[in-house]
């Protein structure tokens, strides 16, 4: 199955969404490939920092400081944030 082009007849025939789905199917398949290399580009020069804790990513985006401290051996023990000398704690259980 192959695109054949309307004809003029056709494409006066058609209605108004599918006239505007025509007209700008391109310029609409062209944004979204700017998007997805935009996408690409970006997960490529911030690779590290989307894979690191967004917490600790966050805290040095904004220049502050960030101290993640893990009260416990297990796994469901408590973990507390300090950022500039306030306490902030959120419990893993």
């Amino acid at each position: 199955m192959s695109f054949q082009v309307p004809t003029y007849s056709e494409y006066m025939k058609a209605t108004a969404w599918a006239k505007f789905k025509y007209k700008y199917s391109i310029v609409v398949m062209i944004l979204c490939w700017i998007c997805l290399l935009f996408l690409i580009y970006y997960t490529y020069t911030n690779g590290e920092a989307l894979a690191s804790n967004p917490l600790v990513y966050g805290a040095e985006k904004m220049e502050v400081e960030c101290y993640c401290h893990k009260i416990g051996n297990s796994v469901m023990d408590r973990v507390e944030f300090h950022f500039n000398s306030s306490g902030l704690w959120k419990g893993t259980g």
